[in-house]
């Protein structure tokens, strides 16, 4: 199950960073989404 929630959510993350469609113009909320999908994939490998 672990393994399925880290991919999980490095998909969406990619998922969010490939989409035309942002929050907002620039690469700002792509770089921070993308150091939130890597920290909490880091907090869920350090769970077990």
């Amino acid at each position: 199950m672990n393994n399925f929630m880290k991919g999980l959510v490095m998909m969406a993350v990619l998922m969010y960073i490939v989409s035309p469609i942002d929050a907002c113009p620039g690469p700002i909320d792509d770089i921070i989404v993308l150091m939130l999908g890597l920290a909490s994939r880091k907090k869920l490998a350090d769970g077990n």
